[in-house]
């Protein structure tokens, strides 16, 4: 058997203490029993944060995907208001956009 030196916060030492003094065993055998569930335990277990970390950074760029979106369709939908019609600049009062945006796909149909 190997010796290990592990440096511990006062707080989890005396943690440790109360259970070993609970189950009248030594603080090194719950220190062991401690890494070795944790060692013995699946896999899947053990990646539970980094899968967490890549489904946030995920999330993250879909919703800049999405802004990006919305700010390239309300320029998109000024520009066609704009587009060679001064009378046009309120995107709310074009009747051409307003059918366009109210028609249902009908190429997903």
């Amino acid at each position: 058997m190997k010796k290990l030196t592990v440096r511990l916060d006062d707080y989890v030492y005396d943690r440790l203490n109360l259970v070993s003094n609970e189950e009248k065993i030594s603080v090194n055998k719950i220190v062991a029993s401690i890494l070795k569930k944790f060692i013995d335990q699946p896999k899947e277990i053990n990646y539970l944060n980094e899968i967490d970390k890549k489904l946030n950074d995920i999330i993250y760029k879909l919703e800049h995907i999405s802004k990006k979106q919305t700010i390239h369709y309300k320029i998109s939908s000024q520009h066609f208001a704009n587009h060679g019609y001064l009378s046009n600049a309120d995107i709310s009062e074009d009747k051409c956009l307003k059918e366009l945006l109210s028609r249902k796909d009908n190429f997903n149909e």
